[in-house]
């Protein structure tokens, strides 16, 4: 989650001077750019050794890519194990009694996999394409500030063809609504979100105070609501900041959410909730399971395929966003609610026929029970992101 902390005076320099330095369209705009995401991160980095690694988790793989034969599996083997080792997974680890070399975390080394995954395996097609591929543009593609901290996740050949074309001047009307959108998400993430974290983590230390089952289950609840709210506030209020204030300074930047929680199945939420980790995972980590089970194992069942698929595909997910265990139940419970989505809808309608199915559907209070129970179920897997819920329930001290 975006909060106030390392590197936070900095970023917001950044975005207010960004406008000025690169709605110009001079043959050097790339280079701005690229000092501006070096001032970002050179600000943030901890010490010399990290600077070290940095570098080379940068310039590996782009310099295998462009020297290789087009065969990316070993490097993509290797950038794997090594963000998994550099963000120290305890539990792939710790049973190997593989020890950490450095005791720091690389800031947004997530981001940096899946950008670099999708340069890694787009690279023939885009040298093929005639798609610009410079260090230059490679380098501002990992590091834009604008989404270095918590996406969204852009594909390279959107970038680059986005920051090389040319725009139509801003209005008036357009730049207040940019300053409108930014100053409201300021708010959100600073201010909102703020405050309905500090009565989250009220509320999750006080578990294990209450007497009786009722209330402590009660207590949950609230927490897990809470924690709904909060993630929801400081992610999509992040967004509403980068993506105004890249648009002013000539760069698109991806739209991210839509009213996620208006959503009546896990299906829909995850089409509005990170919209573009929803399309990158089903690029690259959904697509390539079901297109192998059902060439193989699932050939004769091509929908327990697409089921398995897409619970190992939000199982990674959960793994992906942090690394103790928490995040792979967080993926386990997401991939769960995917399928029993699913089988609701496939069940009823079955049962119902098309027509029945339909009135079903359009009726107001079947909606907002969807709505409610996709939402319930939603902050309830959240409680999981940002809080030690498995070490609460295995009976560890809060």
């Amino acid at each position: 989650m975006f909060e106030l902390s390392v590197g936070a005076s900095v970023f917001v320099l950044l975005l207010v001077s960004a406008p000025i330095l690169l709605r110009n369209r001079s043959q050097y705009r790339n280079y701005i750019f690229l000092i501006l995401n070096l001032v970002l991160y050179l600000g943030v980095i901890k010490g010399w050794q990290q600077g070290v690694v940095v570098a080379l988790w940068v310039l590996i793989p782009y310099f295998v890519v462009k020297n290789g034969n087009g065969r990316v599996g070993p490097l993509l083997f290797f950038l794997l194990f090594c963000f998994a080792y550099l963000m120290q997974y305890d539990w792939i680890f710790g049973p190997l009694h593989i020890l950490y070399a450095f005791a720091w975390k690389i800031l947004g080394l997530s981001y940096f996999l899946f950008r670099q995954i999708d340069f890694v395996m787009q690279y023939e097609y885009l040298k093929e394409t005639g798609v610009r591929i410079t260090f230059v543009d490679y380098f501002n593609y990992l590091f834009s500030f604008y989404t270095l901290l918590a996406g969204p996740i852009q594909r390279y050949e959107n970038f680059v063809t986005d920051f090389y074309e040319e725009k139509e001047t801003l209005t008036k009307a357009e730049i207040f609504s940019c300053l409108n959108r930014a100053l409201n998400g300021y708010l959100k993430v600073y201010v909102v979100s703020g405050i309905i974290k500090y009565y989250a983590d009220g509320w999750f230390q006080g578990f294990g105070t209450h007497a009786g089952v009722l209330k402590e289950a009660l207590s949950f609840v609230i927490f897990a609501f809470l924690n709904g709210w909060y993630i929801y506030f400081n992610f999509s209020g992040y967004c509403d900041v980068v993506i105004p204030f890249a648009k002013l300074s000539g760069i698109t930047v991806p739209e991210n959410f839509n009213h996620p929680y208006l959503s009546r199945s896990m299906v829909e939420f995850w089409n509005r909730h990170h919209i573009t980790l929803s399309e990158w995972l089903r690029d690259y980590v959904y697509s390539p399971i079901f297109k192998r089970l059902i060439s193989g194992p699932c050939r004769s069942n091509i929908r327990l395929g697409q089921y398995i698929a897409l619970f190992l595909n939000f199982t990674i997910a959960g793994i992906w966003h942090g690394t103790d265990m928490n995040y792979l139940v967080y993926g386990l419970l997401q991939g769960a609610g995917i399928i029993i989505s699913m089988l609701y809808k496939e069940i009823l309608k079955k049962k119902l026929g098309k027509q029945k199915w339909n009135a079903y559907q359009n009726h107001t209070v079947v909606k907002w029970a969807e709505i409610c129970c996709t939402w319930m179920y939603i902050c309830f897997t959240f409680s999981f992101v940002g809080y030690d819920v498995v070490g609460l329930l295995s009976g560890k001290a809060v």
